[in-house]
């Protein structure tokens, strides 16, 4: 790290997985078997951590991103599109053979608003130890751990990045993702129960509540604050989020847009509640802009990587 990087200070300093995503725009449903069909695709920056940095970034946080990639193109392009929507990327280069590539993601998106998804994690299964600076952790206001599941290398670690994180006084946040490769075993979902005393805000979707706590959303994000987690933030889709804690259960419905992408909103939205929390939001208004920022990025068709800005987001709100 040069004098001037250590020098820095961060609003948001994520940690986590970075892909590139080979997403469709809508179509009414698959092809049928050895049947082919024509759509429009779009190449985009991916991952949990990469899309929340972009997403941070866009709407005006100095953002840093903890990753590891390959060092093929493909890698370089993701890496140089962060770059230009103004993340500061400390990336790491995996030095085995096999994993010379980001995470690769096709998404097939649907008219209904909903996609499905193949991917090959790459090089974010070797993000260890090593290639975390906790001197830039020291700097961030908010540290963001996300694609927990994509990010295997750090298992070992998490627990004692979370707790120097809290250590120095910053928010934490835990964005874990649907478990594709490991399942919703018994040791899988304790992964992510060893990291919930040091969590402030869990940000989940109701599958992913019940995959982890094996009860229902309401109950199942209760069992989750039982369990250390402070506040339980709850991505609805087009029924809008909501904000779960000891204290309180707020919600708010979502804007009513037509859904282009869905690929990547939930990580939009984690970065539209972090700014709202930074600059002292109520809880209402936080998941509001939140809803904002990804009714903004689900509803903009693009080619390329377009994440919302606090102007796209004030003009959603008038």
């Amino acid at each position: 790290m040069t004098a001037k990087q250590n020098a820095e200070r961060y609003d948001v300093v994520v940690i986590g997985d970075v892909f590139c995503d080979i997403a469709t725009m809508p179509i009414a449903d698959y092809p049928e078997r050895d049947k082919q069909i024509g759509c429009e695709f779009m190449l985009k920056i991916g991952g949990q951590a990469g899309n929340c940095a972009a997403a941070c970034a866009s709407i005006g946080l100095k953002t840093a991103l903890i990753c590891k990639t390959g060092n093929d193109v493909l890698s370089q392009w993701v890496l140089s599109e962060l770059q230009k929507v103004g993340v500061n990327c400390f990336a790491g280069l995996t030095e085995k053979e096999e994993l010379q590539h980001p995470g690769i993601t096709v998404s097939i998106a649907f008219e209904d608003g909903s996609r499905s998804m193949l991917s090959d994690r790459g090089a974010n299964i070797d993000l260890k130890e090593g290639d975390v600076s906790f001197e830039l952790l020291r700097k961030a206001r908010f540290v963001m751990r996300a694609g927990h599941w994509n990010t295997e290398g750090l298992f070992p670690t998490n627990k004692k990045i979370l707790e120097f994180v809290k250590s120095a006084g910053a928010y934490i946040g835990v964005d874990i993702g649907w478990s594709a490769y490991l399942g919703w075993t018994t040791h899988a979902r304790r992964t992510v129960f060893d990291l919930l005393p040091s969590t402030d805000f869990l940000f989940v979707n109701e599958a992913e509540i019940n995959g982890l706590s094996e009860k229902k959303e309401r109950s199942g994000a209760y069992d989750l604050l039982d369990n250390g987690c402070k506040n339980v933030i709850v991505h609805g889709g087009a029924r809008g989020s909501s904000w779960i804690s000891n204290e309180f259960e707020i919600g708010c419905q979502a804007f009513n847009v037509k859904p282009i992408s869905p690929t990547g909103v939930g990580d939009v939205f984690n970065a539209g509640f972090i700014y709202a929390l930074l600059e002292g939001e109520e809880a209402k208004e936080c998941l509001r802009f939140a809803n904002a920022c990804a009714a903004e990025y689900i509803s903009t068709k693009r080619r390329g990587n377009v994440f919302p800005t606090l102007k796209g987001v004030e003009n959603l709100y008038k």
